[in-house]
């Protein structure tokens, strides 16, 4: 009798440590980063750190990660355009401080709002101005949810709308225009996303020490213990900086772009939520429905 042929038995994967878990899992870890971002500008004015040293901090460990592959993507660097690397640098010092500005004086749930929800409001609004592209009706649909969530936040507010609000509002819009320049200058250099950051990351710091060298910027370096720094590495320098650039990276080559900016939109209202133990910000209703109407508008226009 002729022996039957044996198929090697194949060992199916865990479904936990499939990649497309995996995705899911750094989407999760990016999102709580992202807010940890908004809520650790906004702790800047109740520390002993300076803004310049929170920037320095944000910038040096992720210089000190990467540094050992910058000879291997120097080439590609090289070959971006001037133009494109500008649009690329937006995303570093110029977007950091129109963040930590605009946490002064804005509530928490704006920074989230703002900053997260409306850089696709800007990039259709650029991208419209310099290539002639012209916004569907659907598009113009989402991106009226977006700004209508974030114009119901700021007008539906019980207090007077101050002018120091205001001014914070002004400084988030700024931030969330030079992301959106930046994210351009990603989609045209065409690089990776270690590239991207070794750029942001070297560039951003060697200007932060050269404006606190000239006295433009103050430090207030020698005068903080680790334990008040240690909160802004960990979120600013390794998570943000570093972490979230990588996981982001991984969950849109494992989920795709749109799974992983669905759930990148939720970080408004994790954000908002988190405000409430850590600064004592009320969740109003204008707040809720503002943020609802953004997180809807940045769901739908990744659809689009």
């Amino acid at each position: 009798m002729e022996q039957a042929e044996q198929t090697p038995e194949i060992k199916s994967e865990p479904y936990f440590f499939s990649p497309m878990v995996a995705g899911y899992l750094a989407m999760t870890a990016v999102l709580f980063i992202w807010s940890g971002f908004s809520l650790t500008v906004r702790a800047i004015n109740g520390s002993s750190l300076t803004m310049a040293d929170v920037a320095l901090i944000r910038f040096a460990i992720p210089v000190l990660l990467l540094l050992p592959m910058l000879p291997s993507r120097l080439k590609k660097i090289k070959r971006i355009r001037l133009s494109d690397l500008f649009l690329v640098m937006l995303g570093g010092l110029p977007f950091f401080f129109f963040a930590a500005l605009g946490a002064k004086t804005a509530p928490t749930a704006y920074m989230g709002s703002i900053l997260a929800g409306t850089p696709p409001f800007f990039v259709a609004i650029l991208t419209c101005c310099c290539y002639r592209q012209v916004i569907s009706k659907k598009q113009l649909f989402t991106l009226t949810l977006i700004m209508s969530g974030v114009m119901v936040m700021i007008l539906g507010q019980s207090e007077e709308i101050s002018a120091d609000i205001l001014r914070g509002v002004a400084f988030l819009f700024c931030g969330s225009f030079v992301w959106a320049g930046f994210t351009l200058g990603i989609r045209r250099a065409g690089i990776d996303a270690i590239s991207i950051t070794i750029i942001l990351s070297i560039s951003s710091f060697f200007i932060i020490l050269a404006l606190m060298a000239s006295g433009l910027m103050t430090s207030n370096f020698g005068s903080f213990s680790l334990s008040e720094a240690l909160p802004f590495i960990l979120v600013q320098g390794l998570g943000a900086g570093f972490i979230a650039i990588i996981g982001y990276s991984y969950a849109v080559h494992h989920l795709g772009p749109a799974k992983s900016s669905v759930i990148g939109s939720l970080s408004p209202g994790v954000t908002a939520l988190l405000a409430v133990p850590v600064f004592n910000e009320p969740l109003s209703m204008a707040i809720l429905i503002g943020i609802s109407l953004t997180t809807l508008g940045v769901i739908l226009s990744n659809r689009s």
